[in-house]
């Protein structure tokens, strides 16, 4: 059986994180504590959806979301459809 690396360790190690680091890295995308992120790093704690999202903003550059930041994201991407309009 073939071994498949966890996804925050696959992460962590693009963007440059050692594993000495884990905890730094798992606080890039809102892992508070030590044992949380050594249980993602791994492979024993899944990844929450939200988590996952944070990983890619942060692989992309993304910064904290705001009004203001607002029109560059959009500049970048289109934005997604208003939950509001029908």
């Amino acid at each position: 059986m073939a071994y498949i690396e966890p996804l925050f360790r696959a992460w962590a190690t693009r963007m440059g994180f050692h594993n000495k680091q884990v905890l730094v890295a798992g606080q890039k995308i809102g892992i508070k504590n030590t044992t949380t992120a050594s249980l993602t790093y791994r492979g024993k704690r899944e990844l929450t959806l939200t988590e996952r999202l944070a990983m890619s903003a942060v692989r992309a550059g993304l910064q904290p979301w705001d009004p203001a930041y607002d029109d560059v994201l959009t500049a970048v991407s289109p934005a997604a459809p208003d939950a509001t309009s029908e």
